[in-house]
């Protein structure tokens, strides 16, 4: 029998989180979460379901910079060398695995994958915040309505064949590994996609929009174009004084489109509230961290000069 770890980081998803971790616990033997400095519940929340003995293991981000690809790749690494799982799928909280033709678990499709390969999932829908479910708090449950959205970057999973021959690290997005593929086969996945809720609601977007990108602004790695749709976002909300609306995001192609999750043991969310979402308190929150931060170079730098 194969283990299978997912790996992924997280900042400020007190929403969504603890739908993520009992789902995906369905699927996986354990996951392993990096924070970059959230400042809502997500610790908390996480705490909790730790104290319930789930196997989810917490490592802490001391930078402020939201550097996917390198943090990932030092993530997936130790993770590889403490639990020693033959297969690490690398997915952001907002990514719900599932398979789109089979009733029964996932895990039965993930099970039957050759640790010689490079494997890559697509995104197949991505769910918008209309007609919700507003007695639910489990997301797939909640958001119902989705749209089809083309996906030109699929996520890449990452066998510890592969890891220990090539020693690869994995592109910013999780999208790739980046190693010389000629001898290897590649292969898209049909059996397994992934749904995508990264809109859970108005005020969840303003605070990914904000929070995501200053972070982007203050990593030292930025380049002209990095995170463009966080900018564009950014400045809609400038211009709009912050009456961002769903019109905004949407492509207007919406269906509904609920998640199967029948093969999954209960669901019920113990520690998620209805309002765990601030724009303001997280902007506020991050904007100390960052003074903070600089505060704290600027000292080093002139007591160095």
């Amino acid at each position: 029998m194969k283990k299978i770890f997912c790996v992924g980081m997280l900042k400020n998803e007190a929403d969504i989180i603890e739908s993520y971790i009992r789902y995906h616990l369905n699927i996986f033997d354990g996951m392993v979460l990096l924070d970059n400095g959230s400042t809502d519940r997500s610790l908390d929340i996480i705490y909790q379901l730790q104290a319930e003995g789930l196997p989810v293991y917490l490592k802490h981000d001391v930078s402020l910079e939201y550097i996917q690809g390198d943090k990932t790749t030092d993530l997936i690494r130790d993770t590889f060398d403490q639990f020693g799982p033959d297969f690490i799928f690398p997915l952001d909280v907002d990514e719900f695995l599932m398979a789109p033709n089979f009733s029964g678990n996932p895990r039965k499709l993930v099970n039957n994958l050759s640790a010689n390969k490079v494997y890559y999932i697509e995104r197949e829908y991505t769910y918008f915040p209309i007609n919700l479910n507003e007695n639910e708090l489990f997301i797939p449950k909640r958001l119902t309505f989705a749209s089809p959205i083309k996906d030109y970057w699929p996520k890449v999973i990452v066998s510890k064949k592969i890891m220990d021959t090539y020693s690869p690290s994995i592109s910013g997005g999780n999208h790739d590994l980046l190693f010389d593929k000629k001898n290897i086969q590649t292969l898209k996945l049909q059996t397994l996609k992934l749904r995508h809720f990264p809109y859970r609601s108005i005020e969840q977007l303003k605070s990914k929009i904000t929070v995501g990108w200053i972070n982007t602004l203050a990593s030292y790695n930025y380049s002209e174009g990095f995170n463009y749709h966080w900018h564009t976002l950014f400045d809609e909300l400038k211009e709009n004084n912050f009456d961002l609306n769903v019109e905004a995001i949407s492509d207007h192609q919406e269906r509904h489109v609920p998640m199967n999750v029948s093969f999954c043991r209960s669901l019920d969310l113990k520690y998620t509230t209805d309002h765990e979402v601030n724009a303001i308190v997280n902007l506020l929150n991050y904007c100390e961290s960052l003074a903070d931060n600089y505060r704290q170079l600027d000292k080093q730098r002139r007591e160095g000069s």
